[in-house]
């Protein structure tokens, strides 16, 4: 069956300016309308902000929940023996696959990241009880001076750890690529089906693909559950599966004013896994079926922002039973780390603008559910699109309202005779509410004498945003215990003095969340593409240390030729011993 091609890029290039003014156009049009809504449609614009503010108060509470559901689904999913579930699940359906059926192919798409950064993520998946069903691609940049040897060490090294375990290299300056993962793993994922489906003789219905980040921590039973849920599924060739993933690994480390944005995301990905009627979207590492990827033509080479694209891509090119399933165990990430604090500051900043890039998805998304040919539904089009494009203006834009959505138009009404916003929008409850305010319109008049009180008159939508702030210490407390154990060089005291960072939350979002989306945003309408730049990242032990290099270029590339020689197989398609090739045992 031949399947419709979506194109990255608009049919000429002034109508990929036009597409590629979208994402700013909106995120500018909301976060500056506070400011010119209340002259121009004064019941719009207070209509407008009571319906965002209904919108936030179900959302705060909605995320709180989903926070306790998602800790007890972790819990539970910890605990589970997936071989002995699936022994309960088999003899209900005869026709079903051996647990030892299914291959798990990895790949770890990796650029200048270091020897010992590496071994951690390799030393996770090692740890599986079901290591022996795995297959790591080492997905190496062939730019990269050190990239041979650096590969030769890790196969030598741990080949014998799992099913199969070689590398490749992507060239540099391939035609119509954008160096980044995605043209990585692209590459990476075609070298392996040479090897492992065309000179190999695999099935290819057998495999699993995960997309791991190089900085990636595995739970010691990740790969069961995958296991589990690919022999189980109802439409395995068909779905993605999402793990828990958080910032984890390095959490302790990194400046005190970056654990709130690095460990929010965290809290967002897991609600956002556990709220029914949520638009799921792949994220970081993730799974799906190697028959799937491979009918979509792999990862696009042009875009940096894979995992969302890669999962739009099969909605739009395969139809509406592509979806989304958690796989609810703990993934640890590194979170940005340099060698100083502010230049660690900075390298976070960057990024967080890389992340945004994923704006460059919205015109992809409009373009392809405006695109007949597609088998996906009209409904579902309209609602992947709309998710997109609702995420990424919002990242930008809801800093100026939730923080000034109340206050301006409230000043400008009582300061400006030429705002007049409605009157059931401006009139204050009869009560007060607990809590310290600033007096920001006695400051407004230069009178600094009484700035803060200690109880809140306000009106409905301050009676919203007042009542946002309960979840949030729901949300405190979790992103708290989602860090892990506190390392032994962090002090008690430093730790509680940690909590005094989330009053400073605006400040903190404002530099690295709304103007990091802004700038992404601002680049993309330009015309200047992003370069994409891998983020140093770490732990205390090895934050920017070097990749160690061992062996000289000659032994290194032998080596690595010595781990790719293609997997003997059996008549029917079965390896004929675990590892796969290039294992020296049995």
């Amino acid at each position: 069956m031949e399947h419709p091609t979506l194109a990255v890029y608009s049919s000429s290039p002034f109508r990929e300016r036009l597409w590629n003014l979208l994402p700013l156009s909106i995120s500018l049009f909301l976060a500056t309308s506070i400011f010119w809504g209340p002259f121009a449609l004064p019941q719009v614009l207070g209509a407008g902000i009571v319906v965002f503010f209904v919108y936030w108060l179900g959302r705060s509470y909605a995320v709180a929940i989903a926070c306790v559901v998602g800790l007890r689904k972790l819990a539970a999913w910890k605990a589970t023996n997936w071989q002995a579930k699936y022994c309960e699940w088999l003899p209900g359906h005869p026709e079903a696959m051996a647990w030892e059926w299914p291959r798990h192919m990895v790949i770890i798409p990796n650029y200048k990241e270091s020897e010992e950064g590496l071994s951690r993520t390799l030393d996770s998946l090692a740890a599986q009880a079901n290591a022996t069903q795995l297959v790591i691609v080492m997905a190496m940049e062939a730019r990269e001076a050190e990239a041979q040897g650096k590969a030769a060490n890790l196969v030598r090294r741990y080949r014998n750890s799992f099913g199969d375990m070689f590398a490749t290299f992507h060239p540099a300056g391939l035609p119509h690529e954008t160096p980044g993962k995605g043209s990585n793993e692209a590459w990476a994922a075609r070298e392996a089906h040479i090897r492992l489906i065309e000179d190999g003789g695999h099935d290819i219905l057998r495999f699993t693909v995960t997309s791991c980040d190089a900085d990636a921590v595995f739970h010691p039973h990740h790969f069961e559950a995958l296991n589990y849920l690919f022999l189980t599924g109802k439409d395995p060739y068909r779905t993605f599966w999402q793990p828990a993933i958080f910032n984890s690994n390095n959490i302790w480390d990194i400046p005190a004013p970056l654990r709130i944005p690095d460990g929010l995301s965290g809290i967002n990905r897991l609600s956002n896994m556990v709220l029914p009627g949520s638009v799921k979207f792949p994220t970081s590492c993730y799974s799906l079926s190697w028959k799937m990827l491979n009918e979509v033509d792999y990862w696009d080479e042009e875009v940096i922002p894979e995992d969302w694209h890669i999962f739009m891509k099969c909605c739009y090119t395969l139809g509406d039973r592509v979806h989304v399933e958690g796989l609810f165990l703990p993934l640890g990430n590194d979170c940005v780390l340099t060698d100083g604090y502010f230049k660690t500051l900075r390298a976070h900043y960057a990024q967080s603008v890389r992340h945004a890039w994923g704006a460059s998805d919205i015109p992809y998304a409009w373009r392809s559910a405006a695109n007949p040919a597609s088998p996906l539904s009209r409904k579902r089009k309209v609602l992947l699109a709309t998710a997109v494009t609702k995420v990424h203006s919002l990242w930008m834009s809801q800093w100026y309202i939730v923080t000034m959505g109340n206050i301006v138009p409230m000043l400008l009404s009582e300061k400006t005779r030429a705002v007049e916003m409605p009157h059931w929008w401006i009139a204050r409850f009869p009560i007060s509410l607990p809590g310290p305010t600033w007096h920001v319109g006695q400051m407004a008049h230069g009178n600094f004498n009484d700035p803060l009180g200690w109880m809140i008159n306000v009106n409905l939508v301050g009676a919203l945003i007042y009542f946002c702030i309960f979840p949030l210490f729901v949300m405190i407390g979790f992103e708290y215990k989602s860090r892990g154990p506190r390392p032994a060089y962090v002090s008690r005291k430093s730790a509680a003095l940690g909590f005094l960072m989330w009053p400073a939350m605006a400040v903190i979002t404002f530099f690295f969340a709304s103007m990091p989306a802004l700038h992404a945003q601002w680049k993309l309408a330009s015309g200047r593409g992003l370069v994409y730049r891998v983020a140093e990242k770490g732990s205390r032990k090895f934050a920017g240390v070097p990749a160690a290099m061992h062996s000289v270029a000659h032994a290194a590339h032998s080596a690595v030729e010595a781990a790719t020689h293609p997997v003997p197989l059996q008549p029917d398609g079965v390896p004929e011993s675990i590892p796969l090739s290039g294992g020296g045992g049995q």
